[in-house]
């Protein structure tokens, strides 16, 4: 009686909760792939083309940025906490019923 009182308990679902997001945000390492773009610097310079047409072009220069891609947590890349996986399927009816999981 008591495993099946735990098993669908509010007390187990917030304490794996709680373990899951420390666990998560203690060793979830960010990862940022490199993005590389040219920005106009505002100069100009005569150009030609294979037409012999003058006409005026902006020198750019190449700018290499980060943009965050995810959390690397448990082999898998996440954009945010995914919340701890629930492998048994009563388990998820009865904590969806009683509200716990959205």
């Amino acid at each position: 009686m008591f495993k099946k009182w735990w098993k669908y308990s509010r007390w187990r679902f917030y304490k794996k909760n709680l373990s899951w997001n420390i666990r998560f945000w203690m060793y979830a390492k960010a990862v940022y792939k490199p993005i590389m773009y040219q920005r106009g610097t505002g100069e100009y310079v005569d150009n030609q083309n294979v037409y012999d047409e003058k006409y005026m072009v902006e020198i750019k220069e190449p700018v290499t940025k980060k943009r965050f891609s995810g959390y690397f947590y448990d082999n898998g890349l996440y954009l945010d906490n995914p919340g701890f996986p629930i492998r048994e399927r009563d388990v998820w009816v009865v904590w969806k019923k009683k509200g716990l999981i959205p």
